[in-house]
């Protein structure tokens, strides 16, 4: 029998995101995706973009799949909001695998980083991927991306993972970044995992920050030395 594993999306991001990959790991898993609130097909839920309202969404499609507890492939945003609900609900998580997933987040680094999410500049000077976030997003790609800049200022002040939360993560981790990731950091990444009791640090070579340039197979190959086991 397949172990089930949930794939969770990015910043800005969406379950359609892991089409190519998912009938990749589909030989070796259980795949499931979903849209955070505001992202993909999903509506926006009246409130703002919070990596705790997310976790929330993760939390209740793990009771509805009955996946408790669960394997997780964060990407991005994904392996925070995973390490979130990990820290709040251990009983939910087994095990957890991050990539990409930015830690350091300080107001410098996100008012540097919700800057990049101008609705309008996005039109003008790459009209192409603002298509894509528009074909992406059924509710409205600009209030993503206007919820996303706001949520960053506010991780910004009061980020939702410290030494104090990531130590009360059990479950068993490995923390992952890509040696060409232009966003994420290795020291950054290094340093926040020496603040989760059973956690790898590793580094995926050739591997860059967006999730459609990765290294599928590797990762896959990643994946099947975590999971199964």
């Amino acid at each position: 029998m397949k172990p089930p594993l949930i794939l969770l999306h990015g910043a800005i991001g969406a379950a359609s995101q892991f089409n190519f990959f998912s009938n990749l790991l589909s030989e070796s898993f259980t795949i499931y995706t979903f849209d955070f609130e505001g992202h993909g097909q999903r509506a926006f839920n009246n409130r703002p973009f919070r990596i705790q309202h997310f976790a929330e969404n993760l939390s209740e499609f793990i009771e509805e799949y009955h996946l408790q507890p669960a394997n997780l492939l964060g990407y991005s945003m994904g392996g925070y909001v995973a390490l979130h609900l990990a820290a709040k609900r251990p009983e939910y998580i087994h095990r957890i695998y991050t990539l990409a997933t930015k830690f350091d987040w300080n107001i410098e680094t996100a008012l540097k980083e919700s800057a990049q999410l101008n609705p309008e500049k996005l039109k003008e000077k790459v009209p192409q991927f603002a298509d894509t976030l528009q074909q992406r997003h059924l509710h409205g790609w600009e209030q993503n991306l206007e919820h996303t800049a706001e949520m960053m200022i506010h991780l910004g002040i009061n980020p939702a993972l410290d030494k104090t939360i990531l130590n009360k993560v059990e479950a068993k981790c490995i923390i992952a970044v890509g040696d060409s990731d232009k966003m994420v950091s290795q020291s950054e990444t290094e340093n926040f995992v020496s603040y989760i009791s059973d956690a790898q640090f590793k580094v995926l070579h050739n591997t860059q920050h967006p999730l459609e340039k990765l290294n599928a197979d590797l990762l896959k190959s990643e994946l099947e030395g975590f999971f199964i086991t």
